[in-house]
């Protein structure tokens, strides 16, 4: 090591010009701009509040570079007293990284600093743009960020960048969604905003690209971020040499961090991590508790942290599960200084103490877009028991979820030849979840996006928008598996789909609620296209499309209805054609084959559908008109229900015996139906289903309505 510093300085001192800051130039980056490749810039003790563009080849260093640096260069006073501040005065709003280094495969040299409080710079993403109004933008890179530049980067510190959200002479500096410490970008789907291109992008193609990256003997400290705390890799598909280098935890039995704190965004990167060092991980059972927690604590149930982040840096790669038990509490930037997007790693449950109090607020807007949770390819994830709330990613690209996206890990649609990309297999589990308040381009609540294996089990997905399709859901291309899930007053603003779209894929849908979904254009319920859809056990009713069109719209799709209630909706019920048995549905639909067991034109007779309780009352005609064989071979599928057959829609009822011989529904899904009256006056009555016993609580916000 001390020969290649010897080799540096040689080169630097003895055949190019030595530019000192501060007595030279008063700023570092008018030192930088005054610079050739091959010169150094060499910077005095201080802090300096700068946001740098570097795009040359040359040194940039602290003092420390004339130290005889060993294993205690962490308290060398050079780095300590050499720092580069990004946060303090952003220049603009969308760039506040401390450093970033850009363009044409330069490899310059940066020593001895210590990078802090970097905010981060906004990028175009344009993997899966839409159109020129919906450009996906993420912020990057909070202490440096490198775009087409493979830099040595030595003996620096990181610490504080990308935390938390700041205001500065009334901006919003929004949280940095990827590379807290590090971003790096070696592909072609990512620029810089539009707005940056003051400096020329020409790119030098006849250079080789380097084949590795040197991040050696680096120290990192409480930098954050949704994903790749410390190092993010997007399209490099070499090896990042990390070596000796200090982070806040690690796994001491295998001596490495996971993939939130080092991330390559397509697992194509190679991280060498010889001799890190760092706390211990010591456990796989976490708490977090907005009341009480504090990241600095240990995490358990006496002393818990106080954000969801944190404790996604102490997940071990091994496959052991890491719990992460979420108290009661609203969780958010403005609150407990949450950031948002969280990507949730391979074997991570995280639970909530309950879904109506245990609330994830997000805090986004137009002008500060962010979605929730991103869930890429996984194993043995689950997200459960949580209020997911003010999520908004309508310029976050076509993948959708304002609330939650499940999505393969780079987002393509395309291979290079043009053909669709393969799905990928994935199986996260979203359970006991309220998702309301959320927007998207495509999928309000939750997006699915070219995977095959996702489960939702016990959501209601409540009044929530996408700007284009599905208001509520979104799956393109895989296959889902949606049950006793409750889908309502949802919309699609501009297109199909008010409640869910499927495209180019598959889903079995069972016992769901699909009720009043607003799309301006097709399918006010539900679109398919190019898909095979099972719709069991499912209750469509009173959903609008504004198309003169139906409530499910089918395209060059196979679409099988089961035990299912169509009903109610505006214009019509069903267009095209349907498999369709033991179903209760207009006169006018077209069915494949025979129409086994169907109840044509029916009312059926629900318990209180102006309040929205689509649950049957007694006589209704869709009792035990059901079939156990959903598939039609003969053998039974459903066995848990009531009676002499299942029951058509999405909720079983059975008729309980009690003192007053009163009868009642047995509900599959939970429900907390609309109260009445609203406002208070000066009572009123809430009423709501549970599939089985457990205890409740129910919070009024409001008791004007």
């Amino acid at each position: 090591m001390r020969n290649y510093i010897l080799c540096i300085l040689l080169f630097s001192f003895g055949y190019s010009t030595v530019i000192n800051i501060p007595s030279d130039y008063s700023t570092i980056q008018a030192g930088l701009d005054a610079s050739v490749d091959g010169d150094t810039v060499l910077v005095s003790e201080g802090e300096y509040f700068e946001n740098l563009i570097l795009d040359k080849e040359i040194v940039l260093a602290s003092y420390a570079i004339n130290e005889q640096l060993d294993s205690n260069w962490v308290t060398n006073q050079y780095i300590d007293g050499t720092i580069i501040n990004g946060g303090q005065h952003p220049i603009g709003s969308n760039k506040g990284s401390c450093l970033i280094i850009r363009d044409n495969d330069i490899n310059p040299l940066i020593y001895g600093f210590t990078f802090e409080d970097g905010t981060g710079t906004d990028m175009l993403v344009t993997d899966c743009e839409v159109s020129d109004d919906h450009q996906r933008t993420e912020r990057s890179g909070g202490g440096i960020l490198l775009y087409n530049a493979y830099p040595d980067i030595m003996f620096n510190k990181f610490l504080n960048n990308g935390n938390t959200s700041m205001v500065n002479n009334s901006d919003v500096i929004e949280v940095v969604t990827n590379g807290g410490a590090i971003s790096h970008y070696d592909t072609d789907d990512v620029e810089f905003d539009e707005d940056r291109n003051i400096i020329d992008q020409n790119i030098n193609q006849t250079r080789n690209r380097p084949i590795s990256m040197n991040i050696q003997n680096n120290y990192f400290e409480n930098n954050g971020s949704g994903d790749g705390e410390c190092f993010y890799s997007n399209g490099f598909l070499g090896s990042i040499d990390l070596s000796n280098s200090i982070f806040d935890n690690i796994d001491c039995s295998t001596n490495t961090v996971n993939e939130f704190v080092l991330k390559s965004k397509t697992r194509d990167a190679d991280y060498i991590q010889e001799g890190i060092t760092g706390n211990c991980i010591e456990q796989n059972t976490y708490y977090v508790n907005a009341e009480n927690g504090s990241d600095s604590n240990p995490g358990t149930e006496e002393e818990p942290f106080l954000t969801i982040r944190k404790v996604l840096s102490l997940t071990k790669e091994d496959d052991s599960t890491t719990f992460i038990h979420v108290a009661e509490g609203r969780y958010s930037p403005s609150t407990t200084g949450e950031s948002f997007p969280l990507i949730i790693p391979d074997n991570v449950h995280l639970i909530g103490t309950n879904w109506e109090n245990t609330i994830i607020d997000i805090e986004a807007t137009q002008e500060k877009q962010a979605r929730g949770f991103i869930v890429q390819e996984v194993a043995n994830v689950k997200i459960a028991n949580f209020t997911i709330t003010g999520g908004n990613a309508e310029d976050a690209g076509c993948q959708g979820g304002g609330a939650i996206l499940l999505t393969n890990n780079d987002d393509a649609v395309y291979n290079p030849d043009g053909s669709w990309a393969p799905y990928a297999p994935s199986t996260p589990v979203l359970e006991n979840l309220y998702l309301t308040g959320n927007h998207a381009y495509n999928g309000g609540g939750i997006g699915v996006f070219r995977l095959i294996g996702p489960t939702m089990e016990n959501i209601i997905v409540q009044e929530n928008s996408s700007y284009s399709f599905g208001g509520g859901i979104f799956q393109h291309a895989g296959v889902t598996t949606i049950s006793n899930t409750k889908i309502t007053d949802n919309t699609a603003l501009t297109k199909h789909g008010g409640g869910i779209a499927v495209f180019v894929g598959g889903a079995l849908v069972n016992n769901v609620e699909i009720s009043n979904n607003i799309a301006e254009h097709l399918g006010g319920g539900a679109a398919f296209y190019q898909s095979e859809v099972d719709l069991i056990n499912t209750t469509v009713v009173n959903n609008i499309d504004h198309a003169n069109n139906s409530a499910i719209w089918s395209n060059s799709s196979t679409v099988g209805i089961v035990n299912s209630i169509v009903w109610g909706n505006q214009p019509n019920q069903l267009q095209n054609a349907y498999t369709i048995t033991h179903s209760n549905i207009p006169s006018n639909t077209q069915i494949f084959g025979e129409g086994e067991g169907n109840i044509i034109d029916t009312d059926p007779l629900f318990t209180d559908p102006e309040n929205g309780d689509f649950t049957l009352s007694e006589g209704s005609p869709c009792i035990d008109a059901g079939t156990a064989d959903t598939d039609g071979d003969g053998i039974e599928d459903i066995t848990d229900y009531f009676g002499s057959a299942p029951d058509m829609g999405a909720f079983e009822y059975e008729e309980i015996v009690g003192n007053d011989n009163d009868k009642s529904q047995m509900p599959r899904v939970f429900n907390i139906y609309q109260n009445h009256p609203n406002p208070f006056n000066p009572i009123t009555m809430i009423s709501y289903d549970l599939p089985e016993n457990a205890m409740v609580s129910i919070t009024i916000y409001d008791i004007m309505g």
